[in-house]
């Protein structure tokens, strides 16, 4: 058996310093979590709390086991829950080919979701579909998270009106095989005002609409399978470096060929200059290009906190590395 020295002086203090971070990282991802929204519809109803609450924000206040959020619906089809307990039923209409809006408030209007450097949202969405398209080129089916100004929130059945929303969409290839080359694409607003979801143009990278930030799954590869449940998770986080750091994935079945496609990236210049979230977002634009129904099992929204320690931590180890360079 080998012993090794552990060495003093700067060396330690470095290695020291590397270790805590290494910590941090690790640990850091639990910290404190908050459950704003955890909803399957236990209730049956997906009407409550109605406006101006929108969201109960983490605290049961009926009772019921849930914590809900209001959805609206918007343009082809119905929304609503098929009976206690859910699902949450997306009736695009067999063969429809125009598009529906499902829009949600995670949180009432003057308390979104604010994050401050170490924390991180976490949006997730659960669904399985019927009748999945055939495999077709469009990435139709889209989602969103943003932020929505007071005025553009609606308090009934319908879509939300154009507007300055801040945040990030991904536009998704949904069909029996992945058929374009680039089948999941994560987008940030591009247009100073603008409807959520339903001009592409609106979205794209650095102010260029139509483009991408990033880029995820395979060409060629399979698809969405009618009664299959899919787990969409969106991920928010900022950085120390006041960066958005985004994760996303979309997992279940055979997606991709592996069970889940992802794209990650890391904002420099967060979308609107802000880290504040308190909208998702749903638009499948046709039934012939996505699927029939869609019967959400889940809508849940999280947020993470650091413990204070970490922070500290945290700056220690970057204050130590500026010194260093400073010195060099």
């Amino acid at each position: 058996m080998r012993f090794f020295r552990m060495t003093s002086g700067p060396v330690r203090q470095r290695a020291l310093l590397v270790a805590g971070a290494a910590a941090l990282l690790l640990g850091a991802s639990a910290g404190r979590a908050t459950v704003l929204v955890n909803d399957t519809w236990l209730d049956g109803t997906d009407t409550d709390p109605a406006a101006p609450v929108y969201s109960e924000n983490g605290v049961d206040a009926d009772a019921d086991g849930n914590l809900e959020s209001v959805w609206y619906q918007g343009g082809a089809g119905t929304l609503d829950p098929v009976g206690p307990g859910g699902p949450e039923r997306g009736n695009m209409t067999a063969g429809g080919t125009s598009s529906a809006s499902w829009t949600t408030y995670f949180t009432p209007e003057a308390t979104p979701v604010a994050l401050n450097q170490g924390d991180k949202v976490r949006v997730t969405w659960k669904f399985i579909p019927t009748n999945v398209a055939a495999a077709n080129t469009s990435n139709n089916l889209r989602v969103a998270v943003v932020d929505s100004p007071a005025a553009s929130r609606i308090s009934a059945n319908g879509t939300p009106a154009s507007a300055a929303y801040n945040g990030y969409a991904l536009f998704m290839n949904m069909g029996a095989t992945n058929n374009v080359t680039n089948p999941m694409q994560l987008k940030e607003r591009a247009v100073a005002s603008g409807d959520v979801l339903a001009t592409s143009g609106n979205w794209g990278a650095n102010g260029v609409a139509s483009t991408n930030l990033a880029t995820g799954g395979t060409n060629g590869t399979t698809g969405f399978v009618a009664g299959t449940e899919y787990t969409l998770t969106l991920d928010f986080t900022r950085t120390a470096a006041d960066a958005l750091q985004i994760d996303t994935s979309m997992s279940g079945g055979s997606l991709n060929n592996t069970g889940s496609e992802s794209v990650s990236y890391l904002d420099t210049t967060p979308n609107g200059g802000s880290f504040t979230f308190d909208t998702f977002a749903v638009r499948p634009s046709s039934a012939v290009s996505t699927a029939e129904l869609f019967d959400t099992t889940l809508f849940k929204v999280e947020t993470f906190v650091p413990e204070p320690s970490s922070l500290a931590l945290l700056a220690l180890g970057g204050l130590a590395s500026l010194r260093r360079r400073r010195k060099a």
